[in-house]
């Protein structure tokens, strides 16, 4: 088989890149607002803080769930009429919800309405990002097949989650400065920036090339009537191993990166300075990330992810005890060594997954095995340790600590079952 250029690989690469951190900055951006801003607007006074947050970040959560049926639809749609239509319409999904979730009024006009109204934007949102993820690796691992890089050239992909978080802690960081516009115009600001950003990422995209390997499979006339489903049946079990490998990753990255700026603002942290260290440990993930991938390519994913995981398992308590110090310096180490552990890993998941699975269902089976993680570690650790921790959380931090142990002592069983594909040849 050919070993397409450079040139046409890195191309794709930007594209992947461009694309996939738009998505993120929206799925992130929620994140925070729901976090720091639901609780004030779309709630009457009076109501308690701990159940308007957890209700808030309910709405979170149901982006998650619906992530695996966004990885069903649109892995359908990657399958059978190409990996970039796909990823068109998931952009459009994004930038929709984002626009109408900026748009919304609070309590004191819609009641609890608007929080209704967004946690449907969300369920869009989820639907989006869960078409994004499968296609964007496919797609470009594909292109990479030959190559001995793919990890590092699949890792690509994941640059657009600390580059959609900087983007997304970083205007939140910027619009939080003033408190009262904050809450009154700023959050909004954020919202409609992405909705362009998106209608910007579908230009880009309309003049990319479509995938070599679905292009031959489509000529040999090898196109699977309903490839979701067949990824699903077929591969069921290698699809729930390999999400459960990879569940310490998601769930670790939305307790450090977005419930922790909400732990340490209970705590008495200006929202500000725990936004920035997040940004901060974002821009030095950059270069985890490419590190770790690059050690992905030479002692293989399911090597480089333990390591990772290992150190998040030791790291677990040290963490939080780091955090609850609230001194800037401090977070930004501590939020600096926890993404060694959650960004390290995930360097490696593009490759590892899509070399899982043969080029006909490999859309359909690369997304469902990254987007079923979803809802029970993403979007089910933040509410669990909120929980846990309560209206207390000096004094029940061990809780904290415990979510992110118990989601690393998952994956790295996991990992201890499934197969490296390091070596393996993509058809």
């Amino acid at each position: 088989m050919v070993e397409y250029p450079r040139s046409q690989v890195i191309k794709v690469a930007a594209g992947s890149v461009i694309g996939t951190t738009i998505e993120w900055y929206d799925f992130f951006l929620y994140g925070y607002i729901a976090a720091l801003v639901f609780p004030k607007i779309f709630f009457p006074p009076g109501y308690s803080q701990v159940a308007a947050t957890i209700l808030s970040l309910s709405t979170y959560a149901v982006g998650f769930v619906a992530r695996p049926i966004g990885a069903m639809i649109f892995g359908h749609i990657g399958d059978r009429s190409g990996r970039r239509t796909g990823l068109l319409w998931d952009l459009v999904l994004m930038g929709v919800a984002s626009l109408i979730i900026g748009l919304l009024p609070g309590y004191q006009v819609l009641g609890f309405g608007s929080l209704v109204i967004a946690a449907l934007m969300r369920v869009l949102q989820g639907i989006g990002v869960g078409g994004e993820w499968g296609g964007a690796t496919t797609w470009l691992t594909e292109y990479a097949s030959q190559s001995k890089w793919r990890a590092f050239w699949g890792s690509w992909v994941q640059q657009g989650v600390p580059i959609g978080l900087l983007w997304a802690s970083g205007m939140i960081s910027i619009m939080s400065v003033n408190s009262d516009f904050f809450y009154s115009v700023g959050w909004r600001i954020p919202l409609f920036l992405g909705a362009i950003a998106a209608v910007a990422g579908i230009v880009i995209r309309l003049f990319l090339l479509e995938s070599p390997l679905f292009e031959r499979t489509k000529s040999e006339g090898k196109i699977e009537k309903m490839p979701s489903v067949k990824a699903w049946t077929r591969y069921w079990k290698l699809i729930l191993l390999l999400a459960f490998s990879w569940a310490a990753q998601n769930a670790s990255f939305y307790l450090y990166g977005t419930y922790a700026v909400d732990y340490q603002a209970t705590l008495g942290m200006p929202k500000t300075l725990s936004s920035f260290a997040v940004t901060i440990a974002s821009v030095i993930s950059i270069f985890i990330l490419i590190g770790f991938a690059i050690l992905g390519d030479k002692i293989g994913r399911k090597q480089a992810m333990i390591i990772a995981f290992s150190w998040g398992l030791v790291f677990s308590f040290p963490y939080v005890l780091l955090i609850k110090q609230l001194d800037f310096g401090t977070t930004v180490l501590a939020q600096i060594l926890m993404s060694i552990a959650s960004i390290g890993s995930y360097s490696v998941l593009p490759a590892f997954f899509a070399e899982s699975f043969p080029t006909q269902v490999r859309y359909s089976g690369a997304g469902l095995s990254y987007h079923m993680a979803a809802p029970f570690a993403g979007g089910l650790a933040p509410i669990i340790t909120e929980a846990l921790v309560g209206p207390n959380p000096s004094a029940y931090w061990y809780w904290f600590s415990t979510v992110f142990a118990v989601y690393f002592a998952i994956s790295l069983v996991a990992l201890m079952i499934v197969r490296d594909t390091k070596d393996k040849v993509m058809e």
